[in-house]
């Protein structure tokens, strides 16, 4: 190949040593990358089991298929009187099939659970019950501490509240939902003779067949946002909310934070790098500096007294006053930064006549823009697994973050592991989606964050 004008451009084909070794640099990142992804990978597969499987020994993988069952239990020529009391019966034979394959068959990975009631060849009864919500009502619900037994599931009105949770439908004229056809027998006879043995239904089971809904799995976390409102049924937003309760608190308790050390810090920076002398400006600087290398330990319980003399304890002030203390490394950012903006400038500026406020606003911060998302992006990574802190000044749990809701969910004796891996898996979404969205302008920052010597 020749150049323009005439040269002949050589190329340097790689060596063998070289391809070989560039082959061997690729095999061990991937190597690597997949070592430090197994763990997400692992809390994912797990958070899509159901409670059985989840205590497997030796674990697996990846999850079982989940199972869809339909049972159909029909009620011709039994005389029931009037509607209401069929409408009972089919209420009660609801939950009783429910719950008793729920807990008898919890080993074979029934997801999902839809009845049918019927009548004469109509339909009249229909209610559907995903694996996780039937385990929330047994473990946090209606039937927390109780043994699945026909005469405990059936006693008062429990089996009324269930139904009224599950939801149903039930129309004496017929609804338009019907039995699907084309379902697998795999599970009749257990169905049937779990059914017989432990709970005997008011009406005659007329079938039970499966078909595998793999999307099932992922449907359990839609359960695991709703799981703190029955674990914390005394608190009226988290009722209302869920697990999006903790999330709100995280996000304001961030934004704050972000909000915060960047306007701080780049004030402080601002001064010690044009309005001091650059003896006392690295002095103050010092005192930042030296901020950093006081461990937490020795002045958290006297901050902690000072936080709850001035009532800042148990509130959202406890959790966003600490926030107001500039950072010390992000004011050493911004300095070095603003010490190599050009002095021409703010000379130019100031002989117009320009405020230290203008200089500040109209010179330094729009100039800031890759010290500024650089610091956004570590203050929200930092601070969204901030625990300690949050745990010791929050009593009430609708002031929960996020991490201090899955350390107090962790704790409570009827959370199952699925469910733990499913909540952590949510907490720590976020912080992986950002930095994939903005791991260029992470590079691009850190780059030009550099300070000269």
């Amino acid at each position: 190949m020749k150049k323009k004008n005439g040269t002949k451009k050589n190329h340097i084909k790689p060596g063998a040593s070289e391809r070989r070794l560039k082959i061997c640099a690729v095999t061990i990142s991937l190597l690597f990358a997949a070592l430090m992804l197994y763990p997400l990978i692992f809390a994912v597969s797990s958070a899509m089991k159901d409670n059985a499987k989840i205590y497997e020994v030796p674990p697996q993988l990846l999850p079982d298929s989940a199972n869809s069952l339909s049972l159909v239990i029909d009620y011709s020529g039994k005389d029931f009187g009037d509607e209401a009391q069929l409408k009972d019966a089919m209420l009660q034979d609801n939950i009783l099939a429910m719950l008793g394959i729920n807990y008898k068959l919890a080993d074979q990975s029934i997801m999902e659970i839809q009845v049918y009631g019927t009548k004469d060849g109509k339909t009249l009864f229909y209610s559907r019950a995903h694996q996780m919500k039937l385990q929330m009502e047994r473990d946090y619900g209606i039937y927390s501490r109780t043994t699945i037994k026909r005469d405990v599931l059936l006693h008062g009105d429990r089996y009324l509240r269930a139904c009224e949770s599950i939801g149903y439908e039930f129309d004496p004229d017929g609804i338009t939902r019907t039995p699907p056809e084309g379902l697998a027998d795999t599970f009749y006879q257990q169905v049937s003779a779990t059914l017989a043995e432990n709970y005997t239904l008011n009406g005659t089971l007329a079938g039970a067949g499966s078909r595998t809904k793999n999307l099932l799995n992922l449907e359990s976390f839609q359960y695991y946002l709703q799981m703190p409102a029955y674990i914390y049924p005394q608190s009226e937003t988290i009722v209302k909310f869920g697990f999006m309760t903790f999330v709100m608190n995280s996000v304001i308790v961030i934004g704050f934070a972000m909000i915060s050390q960047v306007i701080l810090c780049s004030v402080c920076a601002f001064v010690i790098s044009r309005l001091l002398t650059k003896k006392a400006g690295n002095f103050v600087l010092l005192f930042f500096m030296g901020g950093m290398m006081v461990p937490f330990a020795s002045i958290m319980l006297p901050q902690l007294i000072m936080y709850r003399q001035m009532g800042a304890y148990n509130n959202y002030a406890a959790l966003l006053l600490p926030f107001l203390y500039p950072f010390g490394f992000y004011v050493y950012l911004y300095k070095g930064f603003f010490d190599q903006i050009p002095g021409s400038y703010f000379e130019a500026a100031s002989l117009d006549g320009a405020s230290h406020f203008y200089l500040y606003t109209q010179i330094c911060m729009p100039l800031s823009k890759a010290i500024i998302s650089l610091i956004a992006l570590q203050t929200f990574i930092g601070n969204w697994n901030d625990f300690f802190w949050a745990w010791l000044v929050t009593e009430d749990q609708k002031l929960w973050t996020l991490n201090v809701a899955l350390y107090n969910i962790s704790n409570n004796m009827g959370t199952k592991q699925n469910a733990l891996m499913g909540l952590a898996v949510i907490t720590i979404t976020p912080v992986i989606l950002l930095s994939i969205l903005f791991s260029k302008q992470l590079k691009q920052s850190i780059m030009a964050s550099g300070v000269k010597g």
